[in-house]
């Protein structure tokens, strides 16, 4: 999954939130909104997901209670902030016309895919603690 440092720190002195995105964007998201429309909406994520995930982001509701959307001209971010770890996992960029209407079960299976690596690394970490 494609990672980006996050710098020293924000504006407000808080520590920046570290950004993972779903391997499956640049793979199929890309293709279906083509390069502006993604260097757009990448440049949405710099500048407001890595400081205030929250506060920039609107709550969906059910089924995807637990994500959030960033609007980016005509094309729709699908997030989630996982606390624990201060990181944003990007699932999804999509065009508003379609990304939830015809995604909707995508988005969800790209946050358990996420949750499932985020458990491996968790698991590699403990495992290359022990002595």
């Amino acid at each position: 999954m494609p990672e980006k440092a996050p710098p020293a720190s924000s504006a407000l002195g808080e520590a920046p939130w570290r950004l993972r995105f779903a391997k499956r964007i640049l793979q199929e998201d890309l293709r279906e909104i083509g390069h502006a429309a993604y260097e757009t909406a990448k440049k949405a994520i710099d500048q407001k997901l890595r400081t205030h995930p929250e506060q920039y982001g609107e709550p969906l509701r059910a089924p995807l209670q637990s994500l959030f959307k960033l609007k980016s001209s005509h094309v729709r971010i699908a997030y989630h902030v996982e606390r624990s770890a201060h990181e944003v996992w990007i699932l999804m960029i999509g065009d508003r016309s379609v990304i939830w209407r015809h995604h909707e079960k995508d988005v969800l299976r790209r946050l358990n895919e996420m949750r499932q690596e985020r458990s491996r690394r968790t698991q590699d970490k403990k495992t290359q603690a022990e002595p």
